[in-house]
């Protein structure tokens, strides 16, 4: 079977793995042949797409880590927060896992985003049960982490529905209201004999980044439970790869880049190397386009994660991108959501404490390095967005830029500088009036002196150099919309 976009399903095809649908209380049963009603069925409830079953596809490999009666009574207990039946479905879900060999969560994702919250947390247990069994963790410590991520988005019960969904920039209110979810979690927790202390910490903690960067208290490394820096980056992996109300979704090769381009930053190195060997860059039945100009559709893994065994559509030949000498060179240049989607700037207004902007207009970033190479890839990397990018060599420029030009949207600056360094440039800056100035630095260097100085000067965040593309766009966006964050 093969994975086939929204908008790419046609009546008469037949559906390679069963739909259930929580909200409609419908089922669309696999060999089923989809009608024009049940196509604009689940467009209208969000589906990114379904598995359809042809002859083209009928040696994609797929390894089915859950059983689908076994994810809607997931959705169903979190929806309800039962606890009882939360460890029901964790200690299935567990022993499924465990019995596995070779573990591989291989299924794209059929979730609607109408009912995101509750299939958001089942999907995290699956991620992170996958994950802590590869770590080496024990049966009883499997069954923990997963009813971690079934239970790690309760207290967003407590936040309005119109704020979890929210396709513009969050209000300073709105944020801090989402910030407080990991608390309404542990509170809600907190009095359950069935839920032991481990799995408490972890659903408060799994908002907190290696760097201290993080809430509710801005942990740093050690100081974090292992348990929250699994459920902390696959929370964040099945975010990226979701479709949601304000966002399309990354196919899972970009995200496991920017999952790759935090280590250490946002994410345990550790965690994130086991994630990459259980979550496919390039899933089973997915489509893709490799650099000859060919598409072709995924059928299995091969021990090189980027180079899958693929077959080509136009002449149906089946290609192992690891060993074939025709292809030895080729790779893989667009796949999943990405063959369909179009990039799109940052379409949020940026709010500036009661200054009002036109919100048609391009987001302005200034970018501060001493390094032109430097300056070139940030420049590259985030013009692409449709942003409008002012590049500087050095400090004092910046100051003099902001006294003639205005305050930008975001202030990208490198801490190392000749003359005037990052930081002391910002507080020069904070000291002529512009609080409000939104600050992410640029560093070579990663530590809790680091981050405690971009703290101090009200930055919103620091990425570490060398940053890939596709990292750097992400944490632009959440600094300038707070939606990644929820």
């Amino acid at each position: 079977m093969r994975f086939v976009e929204i908008e790419d399903l046609t009546p008469g095809m037949k559906l390679g793995r069963k739909i259930i649908n929580r909200k409609t209380a419908s089922v669309l049963e696999k060999d089923m042949a989809l009608t024009r009603v049940h196509i604009e069925h689940l467009k209208n409830s969000g589906y990114l797409g379904a598995y359809i079953a042809d002859e083209f596809s009928q040696d994609v490999e797929i390894q089915e880590i859950a059983k689908e009666e076994t994810i809607l009574n997931g959705i169903e207990a979190v929806a309800q927060a039962d606890v009882g039946k939360i460890i029901d479905v964790a200690q299935e879900l567990t022993m499924g896992i465990s019995s596995m060999k070779s573990i591989k969560v291989d299924l794209l994702d059929l979730r609607n985003f109408d009912d995101y919250t509750y299939q958001h947390s089942v999907n995290v247990a699956i991620y992170a049960a996958a994950v802590a069994s590869r770590m080496g963790f024990s049966q009883s410590e499997i069954q923990e982490v997963t009813v971690t991520g079934l239970c790690h988005d309760l207290g967003k019960t407590k936040i309005p529905t119109a704020v979890l969904n929210k396709q513009g920039r969050l209000t300073d209110e709105e944020y801090n209201e989402i910030k407080r979810h990991p608390r309404y979690s542990y509170e809600m927790l907190y009095d359950n004999a069935q839920i032991s202390g481990l799995v408490r910490q972890a659903v408060l903690c799994h908002h907190e980044n290696e760097n201290g960067s993080g809430y509710p208290e801005g942990r740093f490394g050690d100081d974090i439970p292992l348990y929250a820096k699994i459920i902390h980056a696959v929370d964040v992996y099945d975010a990226l790869t979701s479709k949601r109300p304000y966002q399309d979704p990354y196919a899972p090769v970009e995200a496991l880049e920017y999952m790759a381009g935090g280590m250490d930053i946002l994410f345990d190195r550790k965690v994130i190397e086991v994630m990459q060997k259980v979550i496919p860059a390039y899933p089973p039945g997915m489509d893709v386009i490799l650099s000859t100009g060919e598409r072709a559709l995924v059928l299995a893994h091969t021990a090189n994660a980027l180079r899958p065994k693929v077959k080509i559509y136009q002449s149906g030949r089946v290609v192992d991108l690891t060993s074939d000498l025709e292809y030895m060179s080729a790779f893989i240049t667009k796949s999943g959501f990405m063959l369909s989607r179009e990039k799109e700037s940052v379409a949020v207004l940026n709010e500036n404490r009661g200054e009002k902007k036109d919100s048609s207009r391009p987001k302005e970033i200034l970018v501060v390095d001493d390094s032109v190479v430097a300056l070139m890839q940030t420049r590259a990397a985030l013009s692409q967005e449709g942003y409008h990018v002012t590049v500087l060599e050095s400090g004092l420029a910046c100051i003099n830029y902001i006294k003639a030009k205005g305050v930008p949207d975001l202030l990208i600056a490198d801490i190392e500088m000749p003359m005037i360094n990052g930081i002391s440039m910002v507080e020069k800056l904070r000291r002529q009036g512009h609080l409000g100035l939104k600050v992410l630095f640029l560093t070579a260097v990663a530590n809790k002196e680091t981050v405690l100085r971009c703290r101090k000067v009200g930055a919103k965040d620091y990425i570490l150099k060398p940053f890939s593309p596709i990292y750097l766009r992400e944490r632009v966006r959440v600094a300038l919309d707070q939606n990644l964050d929820r």
